[in-house]
C-alpha cells in the first residue's frame, strides 16, 4: 500500500473520530459507569432498581424530547419545569373539583400548549430572545402554581387516575411506556416528516431556510407549541407517579433536560442532533443519580455532582466542535493528498506518453534512413 494511500485512510479515520464521539458519547459513559456500579454494588443490575431508574426519569425524558426540538431549531426553554408543576397543579385541581380524569388531561394540555405558543410568539414573532421569553414565564409559572394552590399541594385525586399510572405492561410500568411513546413519536416528527426537515433546515440557518421559502416564524412557533405538549406530558406522567399536584415540583428540570441534550450528542446552537441521542443522555443523568444514591451520598453532595454534569455536558459540546473543527483540517488535507496522488498519477501517465511517442518516432525515423540507404547502393 502506498504512503498516500495511507495518508488518505487515517485523514479519513480522524474525520469519523468526532462523528463516532457525538453519538456514542453518552452510551459509552453509561455502559463504563454500570460496570463500575455493577461491582461496587449487587443491587445495580437487579430488574427492580433498573425499572426504578427509568421511572424515575420518565417525566425527565418527556421534558428533553420537547426540549430537543426546541435546541435543534437554534432556541432555547427555561421554563420547562415551572410549567410542568403548573400543569400537575392545575390538572389535579380540575379532576378533584369536577371528578373527572378526562377534563383534568385536557385542562393540563391545554396550560402546556398555551405555554409553548406563549414563547413561540413572543420569541419568533416579537423577536424577543428565546432565553429571556422562557425566563419570564419560568417565573410567572411557578408564581401561579403557588398561587392556585395557596402553596399547597393537591391531593385526592380520582381512584382511576392512580391505579392507571401504576399498571403495568411487559413488566414495565405505565409512565415508562408513556415516555417511549412520546419519544417515539418525536423521533418520527423529527426524521421522516417534511416539518422535522424544516427544523433542522431553520436551526442549522434560519436566513437560507428564510430564502427557501420556509416559514421561519411558522416553524419556531410549532416547534415551542411541540415543546410545551411535551411538557404536558411529563407533567401528567410526574402526577402520575406521586398522586398529589405539587407548586413546588420539578425544580430544575429545563438544565436536567438541557444537560440530557447536550450530553447525548445534539448541536446546542442548533441545526444537529436526535431523539435516541437524547435518550441517552437521559438515562446517563438517571444513571448517575442512582448511582450517587446507591453510594449513601448526601443529597447536598448529589446536587454538587450533578453540578459536575451539567459542566461537563458544556465541556463535551465544545470538545465535540473542537474535534470537528480538527476533523475538517485533516479532510482538507485528505483532499489535498488525493489530488496531489492523482495528479502525480497523471503525471507519469504523460511522461509514459511522451516516452511512447519518442520511440515511436526513433524507430520511424530509423527505418526511414535504412530505406534510403537501401535506395543509394547501385
Amino acid at each position: 500500500m502506498t504512503t498516500p494511500t495511507l495518508a488518505i485512510g487515517w485523514d479519513r479515520i480522524r474525520v469519523a473520530i468526532p462523528r463516532v464521539v457525538e453519538a456514542g458519547f453518552a452510551i459509552f459513559v453509561v455502559v463504563i459507569l454500570g460496570a463500575v456500579m455493577t461491582v461496587k454494588s449487587d443491587v445495580f443490575l437487579t430488574t427492580g432498581n433498573l425499572q426504578n431508574i427509568l421511572l424515575q426519569t420518565s417525566f425527565l425524558a418527556c421534558a428533553a424530547f420537547g426540549m430537543t426540538l426546541v435546541i435543534i431549531a437554534a432556541e432555547l426553554d427555561l421554563s420547562q419545569g415551572s410549567v410542568l408543576a403548573l400543569i400537575g397543579v392545575v390538572a389535579a385541581e380540575t379532576m378533584v373539583r369536577n371528578n373527572s380524569i378526562v377534563l383534568g388531561l385536557l385542562a393540563g394540555a391545554g396550560v402546556g400548549i398555551a405555554a409553548g405558543l406563549f414563547n413561540g410568539l413572543v420569541t419568533a414573532v416579537l423577536r424577543v430572545p428565546s432565553f429571556i421569553t422562557t425566563l419570564g414565564l419560568l417565573i410567572m409559572a411557578r408564581g401561579l402554581a403557588r398561587e392556585i394552590t395557596a402553596g399547597n399541594t393537591v391531593g385526592n385525586l380520582p381512584g382511576g387516575w392512580k391505579a392507571w399510572w401504576s399498571g403495568e405492561f411487559i413488566g414495565l410500568r405505565m409512565p415508562i411506556w408513556v415516555a417511549l411513546g412520546l419519544g417515539v413519536t418525536y423521533h418520527i416528527i423529527l426524521r421522516y416528516s417534511r416539518f422535522g426537515l424544516r427544523i433542522y433546515a431553520v436551526g442549522g440557518n434560519a436566513e437560507a431556510a428564510r430564502r427557501a421559502g420556509i416559514n421561519v416564524t411558522r416553524v419556531r412557533v410549532t416547534v415551542f407549541v411541540l415543546g410545551g405538549l411535551a411538557v404536558a406530558v411529563g407533567g401528567f406522567t410526574l402526577l402520575g407517579r406521586v398522586n398529589v399536584g405539587q407548586p413546588n415540583a420539578a425544580v430544575l428540570t429545563e438544565l436536567y433536560a438541557v444537560a440530557a441534550v447536550v450530553l447525548g450528542g445534539t448541536n446546542l446552537f442548533g441545526g444537529r442532533g436526535s431523539i435516541p441521542r437524547t435518550l441517552a443522555g437521559v438515562l446517563l443523568i438517571g444513571v448517575i443519580r442512582n448511582s450517587l444514591n446507591l453510594l449513601n451520598v448526601s443529597s447536598n453532595m448529589q446536587d454538587v455532582w450533578l453540578g459536575v454534569v451539567f459542566v461537563l455536558a458544556m465541556t463535551s459540546q465544545f470538545l465535540r466542535r473542537y474535534l470537528e473543527r480538527w476533523a475538517n483540517r485533516s479532510e482538507d488535507t485528505a483532499i489535498e493528498v488525493e489530488v496531489e496522488h492523482e495528479l502525480d498519477e497523471e503525471r507519469r501517465a504523460i511522461e509514459q506518453a511522451e516516452q511512447s511517442a519518442l520511440e515511436e518516432l526513433q524507430t520511424v525515423e530509423s527505418a526511414e534512413q535504412s530505406a534510403d540507404s537501401t535506395t543509394e547502393q547501385p
